[in-house]
């Protein structure tokens, strides 16, 4: 009697293994789609690629936000963009009018290549960001970051006038 009802909870239990709901395949990976862009215009003052001081920064500094959470701080030549990218919920509050953010990479991409090039050389860094209220005249937005390839820079100074904001659709 006790050998049958064995057989019969293990055949029970065998088939309620194969009845059993399947493990549902993994969500593909969130894309990286921009969800809001800011810009500024000032005076770019400084900036640097892996060490070596770049000349003709143009008066325009672009935040990028994903929908990712990431933030991205562009600065921008005739021949390159340098972005300085982190979690933007990696932020830090040092007082009323100043924001630190955390940055995990540096990106330089060259805005005169070939299309059928890449579109960037991406480096894993450790860096900041600080930036104060982009309202007001002589506001800084500076980013510091090494990589193994050297140090970059990017430095900043708003005109005062309002940013411009664009907000887009994001696909939940």
């Amino acid at each position: 009697m006790k050998l049958s009802l064995a057989i019969a909870l293990f055949f029970a239990a065998t088939i309620g293994a194969d009845a059993a709901p399947q493990a549902k395949p993994k969500k593909k990976a969130e894309t990286n789609t921009i969800a809001q862009m800011v810009t500024v215009s000032g005076e770019c003052t400084r900036l640097v690629h892996a060490g070596l001081a770049v000349e003709g920064c143009k008066p325009l500094l672009v935040n990028m936000n994903y929908s990712t959470g990431i933030s991205s701080y562009w600065f921008t030549t005739e021949s390159s963009i340098l972005a300085f990218s982190g979690d933007g919920s990696r932020r830090i509050e040092q007082g009323p009018d100043v924001v630190v953010q955390a940055i995990e990479k540096v990106i330089l991409a060259a805005t005169t290549a070939a299309p059928k090039e890449q579109g960037g050389k991406e480096d894993t860094a450790v860096g900041f960001c600080r930036f104060g209220d982009p309202n007001l005249k002589s506001s800084m937005i500076e980013c510091v970051a090494h990589t193994y390839m050297g140090r970059y820079e990017g430095a900043f100074a708003a005109d005062g006038s309002p940013p411009r904001l664009e907000a887009f659709q994001v696909a939940q």
